[in-house]
């Protein structure tokens, strides 16, 4: 599975040193190129930027220009995927619309993002029907690799907690279980999303009705 990532969840995990949550989920990761030159620039701290720019020099991320674009005959597509985003977010930043845009544009599976705000792009391709891309926050991939037995549950809970205190998030790691649970089976937006939680747990062999109890109990300690 590939992901376009979104500056935030970059920020988040390389702050808080999980960036292997990303690298072990995801075979590719791309990330467009005003993100790092703008978005990262901005927000992000020297470390962060170091961390990044050398697993983009070893090829665990790629950048995406729009010469690239252009080389392949896909930039018009994904000028036409920006206007197109831009509307929808309602002015929301170009950094979260260029990573769906590219995501579009080459066939990615996800977005990871950790903008979850109403109208942000977590919350607006949920609701699409069918939509091409599924975004994911970060707890939710820390909620995956729980499920395929990568990581316990004190792991799990302590990774979240460091995570949202090194960026001073806010979240609780219950409260997000409970998103997770009504996104995927309780009251899914979109069939396609079930099913690619149904296919998931099939694919590694997960009971998920039991997995997430036992989760769910150990946060409610």
């Amino acid at each position: 599975m590939d992901a376009s990532l979104d500056t935030n969840v970059i920020i988040h995990l390389y702050k808080a040193g999980f960036k292997d949550v990303l690298f072990n989920r995801f075979e590719e990761l791309i990330v467009y190129e005003y993100i790092r030159t703008q978005e990262l620039k901005k927000h992000a701290g020297q470390d962060v930027l170091e961390q990044f720019d050398k697993d983009v020099e070893t090829g665990r991320i790629e950048i995406i220009t729009d010469q690239y674009l252009r080389d392949i005959g896909m930039y018009v597509i994904f000028k036409s995927h920006v206007d197109e985003l831009r509307i929808l977010f309602d002015g929301g930043d170009l950094g979260e619309v260029y990573a769906i845009s590219i995501a579009k544009t080459l066939g990615c599976v996800s977005l990871v993002t950790d903008d979850i705000k109403e109208r942000g792009p977590h919350y607006t391709l949920m609701r699409i029907p069918d939509s091409d891309v599924m975004p994911f926050a970060f707890y939710e991939l820390l909620f995956l690799d729980y499920m395929e037995n990568k990581i316990a549950e004190a792991e799990l809970l302590s990774c979240f907690n460091k995570i949202c205190d090194v960026s001073d998030l806010g979240m609780n790691c219950k409260s997000k279980l409970k998103t997770f649970m009504r996104r995927f089976w309780q009251n899914p937006y979109s069939d396609s999303e079930m099913e690619w939680m149904e296919d998931f747990c099939e694919d590694n062999k997960i009971k998920p009705e039991k997995r997430l109890r036992q989760l769910y109990n150990f946060l409610n300690k």
